[in-house]
Parts: structure tokens; C-alpha cells; sequence
């Protein structure tokens, strides 16, 4: 037992390291930038009209080189070329945890410009806050559901006669058994949901608070979600028939 308990330690320890590096990278580069101003310093307005600076090199609010507006998101980018070197080549100075905390601090790093990077300028874009949530549930996940998603897949693969997942769903009513199954599991993890439900809930009302326009993607991936439903129960209703 001892065995399989640091076995489960290790194996989630990688995924942890990843992302409670990508949050504190995340939220210190943008208090570092509300703080500093630096996205309506006249480096960043330059940079959002096309124009060079007239300055080669200067460090402080900005970066510039060679004329050049250094984001940090470029910076992002290098710790994640770095990581991935680690991970693939491997090193006698670096280990897997170092790559894990370079790998989550690259992808706070470029997620928290990734609002800028689409909207070609907006730093306050609120397709930033969308996307690092929607990638920080995903983290989360990895780190405290490993298990109840395997459990998932486990499920699926286990009620796939002949490859035939689908057929055997919506015929032979196995859904209903998954399902069952599925929440089997997941009554055992009944305090860590609630806690992780309730991190979302916060933080979506913090989003819509701050960002009103939040609530626009939120009903709009309620409706995706509904409509993906209305489709699925249908073909169950076509297929009973």
C-alpha cells in the first residue's frame, strides 16, 4: 500500500509542478504589468499602430531591442522550447521537475498575452481571461481527476463491442451503465468537486464583474452545450424507434 501511495505522489507531482508554476506565472507578469503600466506606456502605442521607436534599446516598462518591442510572451515561448528540450534530450543539470517548472512559467508567460496575440494590440482582451481559465480547468483536472477520468475512459473502451461504442450505447441502453459507473466514482471525490466548483463559480463571477462581456461566452457555451444535447437525444429517440 505504501508502494502504491508515493507510486500516485510521483505520478501527479509533474502536473502540479506545471501548474501551480503556470499560475504564479500568470498572475505575477500581469500585476507586474497593471502595475507598471506597461501596456500604455508610449511603447505600446507605437507597437499597436505599426510604428518603430525611435529608441534601439531601453529596460523598464518595456523592452526594447534593436528597435524592437519585446513582448513577453517571446519570453514564454523560449521557456517552452527549453522545457521541451529537457524533456526530449534530457539533461545532467536539469531534471523532469526543473523542465515541469520551466514548461508551466512559459505558459503563464504566453497565455497572458494570448488576448493581445489575437486581437492584434488589446492587452485587456477578455479572450485572455477566457482562454487561461479554460486551459487552468483543464490543469486542474489533470491534477486532482486523474483518476476519475481514467475511470471514464475505462468505461468507454469497456462498452465498445467490436469497436462499436455507439451502437451498443444507444440500443442496448449501456449509457445508462456508464453512467451509473461514472458516478460511482465520482461520489468518491465528492469534497474535492465541490471545492473545485466552487473556484470556478468565484471565479466566473469575479470575470463577469470585471469583464461584463464575459457573460456573453458563458450563455453562449451554455447554448453549444444544449444544443450538443437536444442532437445526441434525438438520435437516441431515432434509434428506439
Amino acid at each position: 500500500m505504501r508502494f502504491i501511495v508515493k507510486k500516485t505522489i510521483s505520478s501527479r507531482k509533474i502536473p502540479f509542478l506545471i501548474t501551480i508554476s503556470y499560475f504564479a506565472a500568470f498572475i505575477i507578469i500581469r500585476l507586474m504589468v497593471q502595475i507598471a503600466g506597461s501596456a500604455e506606456s508610449e511603447f505600446a502605442d507605437a507597437a499597436k499602430q505599426g510604428l518603430t521607436p525611435e529608441v534601439d534599446f531601453y529596460i523598464g516598462r518595456n523592452i526594447i531591442l534593436f528597435g524592437y518591442h519585446i513582448h513577453h510572451f517571446y519570453f514564454g515561448i523560449l521557456l517552452l522550447a527549453i522545457a521541451g528540450w529537457i524533456a526530449i534530450v534530457g539533461s545532467k543539470h536539469f531534471s523532469r521537475e526543473h523542465a515541469a517548472l520551466c514548461y508551466g512559467a512559459g505558459l503563464g508567460l504566453f497565455m497572458d498575452e494570448i488576448g493581445l496575440l489575437l486581437t492584434w494590440g488589446d492587452y485587456y482582451s477578455s479572450l485572455t481571461y477566457l482562454l487561461s481559465l479554460f486551459l487552468a480547468g483543464i490543469l486542474l483536472n489533470i491534477v486532482f481527476f486523474p483518476y476519475f477520468w481514467k475511470d471514464v475512459k475505462n468505461n468507454l473502451i469497456a462498452s465498445r463491442p467490436d469497436s462499436s461504442f455507439w451502437n451498443r450505447a444507444f440500443k442496448n441502453h449501456k449509457v445508462i451503465e456508464v453512467v451509473d459507473n461514472m458516478s460511482e466514482k465520482t461520489e468518491q471525490s465528492t469534497k474535492a468537486s465541490l471545492v473545485f466548483s466552487g473556484i470556478v463559480y468565484i471565479a466566473m463571477g469575479g470575470l463577469i464583474l470585471i469583464f461584463p462581456e464575459f457573460v456573453y461566452y458563458w450563455i453562449a457555451g451554455g447554448f453549444f452545450l444544449q444544443g450538443i444535447a437536444s442532437f445526441v437525444n434525438a438520435w437516441q429517440q431515432k434509434e428506439s424507434n
